[in-house]
């Protein structure tokens, strides 16, 4: 399972899960993921939970030890009630959350575990003030949460673990709280739960060398989203949807429209040549990592470069008809006819752009939405204000191979600016959840990237277009100005040069050699 599945698994909604009926009540899971896959996606999934918990208020987070219980009010009233204690929980009347019915849930759960771990408390008292802690850490530290009848209220556990907070974790798994352990390191202390009482699901990836905090994880995975190296794993043809009530129609389907006002996202595809084929003209709604809440809307995307074509070459063609296909969403370029058809040539001129363009490069959106001269200056306000702060985000990005100078910053924001007429309506037309516009750039001959160019194609990433680029000669093109990191490459079986993209003249040899050939046999 990579790091985005793990991720995606704990967040599921209930639908999505094996077992969940709607008579036996929401299923949770216990994940241990030890190490880790991708270390930017890592970071990333760490800064989008981050989010998450900033949002909700059924997540709690622990990224350092719990310390010693201190109120003394709490630590005595827990003490008090177990004086009767006689090896059951259950039936006495103690208060640890308000929640009635996950309050004796948890006294369950402890029953549990201290049969369980009989051979870890050395005499009574010690087990009593083993229960007399992990109570009182469920009081400060869970009973705010807000418990969701229909969902599983969840602990995400960041680090070195101690035997007593793995109990901990082991208790609320019980008693109906998904639990997700994290460390990058090694599996510390959680090793000590039975996998099987517990039904822990143990992932174990290669362990890193440094610890850092689960805050430094979070400021760069805030990098990693600006440079958009986001990706999502495909795994065959169905996608599961969780769509809000108040977005469909009666028909079940997402209403016209009503995505729009979300900020867009995308999420890259790592797909193999058959999933293309598969998910190219299939409603975004259908794709793998498909989300969205009230602010945001994620759309996978691919973003892809294929070199050479197949060994047979109408095998090749045929996915090439499939790509350009429904035409009003695709829009097919030959770099034979030039860059001109991306955007309007750059001119010295337009270096007075820097005037709105800080070193910071935070752009003066005013400036730029008063301006009646560019490309993209019918679009909406809010369409257009979303294009800069896109560009923003590239230009804090780390993604270029060679950095953004001043001047190719400026270069850039241009480019986009003044992209072509025919992205500007693409773009107009977009409806978030439906078919997304397509670029497909096909290079007959060996065409050297700008940077300018690269900018331009990381744009209309950003905001939801599927981009492919077909070399059948293999050159390296957009390889030597944006990172691999972003672009999705394929390679089939040979590399031709000057591949003629038109099967006519192809068919018209064939059926000559057919004639040759049947002469031949008189």
């Amino acid at each position: 399972m990579s790091d985005s599945k793990v991720f995606e698994k704990i967040f599921s909604s209930q639908i999505d899960r094996e077992n969940y009926t709607i008579t036996s009540g929401y299923t949770n899971y216990f994940i241990s993921y030890i190490g880790l896959e991708d270390e930017d996606l890592y970071n990333l999934e760490i800064f989008k939970t981050k989010y998450n918990i900033d949002n909700r208020k059924d997540i709690a987070l622990f990224s350092s030890s719990l310390p010693n219980p201190s109120d003394f009010d709490m630590i005595n009233y827990f003490k008090n009630k177990l004086s009767n204690y006689r090896n059951n929980l259950e039936h006495m009347d103690i208060r640890i959350i308000s929640n009635e019915k996950i309050n004796n849930n948890i006294k369950r759960s402890f029953n549990k575990v201290l049969k369980e771990e009989e051979k870890q408390f050395n005499n009574e008292r010690v087990k009593e003030n083993f229960i007399i802690k992990v109570m009182s850490w469920i009081k400060t530290y869970v009973e705010h949460l807000t418990i969701n009848k229909d969902d599983a209220p969840k602990i995400i556990f960041y680090g070195e673990i101690k035997k007593h907070e793995a109990y901990f974790l082991g208790i609320l798994y019980l008693a109906g709280f998904d639990v997700l352990y994290l460390n990058p390191i090694s599996s510390s202390n959680i090793v000590v739960l039975n996998k099987n009482l517990y039904k822990i699901e143990e992932i174990v990836k290669e362990n890193v060398e440094d610890m850092l905090t689960f805050e430094e994880r979070v400021a760069l995975g805030e990098k990693v989203n600006k440079g958009s190296i986001k990706k999502a794993m495909t795994i065959g043809a169905q996608a599961s949807q969780r769509i809000s009530n108040e977005l469909l129609n009666e028909s079940g389907f997402i209403k016209p429209w009503q995505l729009q006002d979300r900020k867009i996202k995308n999420v890259l595809l790592t797909s193999t040549m058959e999933e293309i084929s598969i998910y190219w003209n299939q409603p975004l709604k259908l794709r793998p990592g498909f989300n969205f809440d009230n602010n945001y809307i994620e759309v996978s995307v691919f973003f892809s470069k294929i070199n050479g074509v197949y060994n047979d070459k109408h095998e090749y063609r045929n996915f090439v008809r499939i790509l350009k296909g429904p035409r009003e969403y695709v829009n097919l370029i030959d770099l034979k006819d030039g860059f001109e058809q991306l955007a309007k040539p750059f001119t010295n001129d337009a270096f007075s752009l820097s005037f709105i363009l800080d070193s910071k490069g935070i752009i003066d959106k005013k400036s730029v939405l008063q301006e009646k001269g560019y490309s993209i200056s019918t679009l909406s306000k809010p369409q257009q204000t979303m294009i800069l702060e896109k560009v923003e985000e590239i230009i804090a990005s780390n993604v270029f191979i060679d950095e953004l100078n001043r001047e190719d910053r400026i270069k850039g924001l241009f480019t986009v600016l003044n992209m072509d007429k025919k992205f500007v309506h693409m773009i107009n037309n977009f409806d978030y959840a439906l078919i997304n516009p397509k670029l497909i750039i096909y290079m007959e001959e060996a065409t050297v990237f700008d940077k300018e160019i690269g900018f331009l194609l990381l744009l209309l990433s950003k905001i939801g277009f599927d981009i492919i680029i077909l070399s059948p000669g293999g050159d390296n093109c957009i390889e030597n100005v944006i990172s691999s990191k972003v672009i999705d490459i394929h390679r089939l079986d040979k590399m031709i040069y000057q591949f003629d993209l038109d099967e006519k003249e192809e068919e018209e040899k064939s059926i000559f050699k057919k004639l040759f050939s049947k002469r031949g046999l008189f």
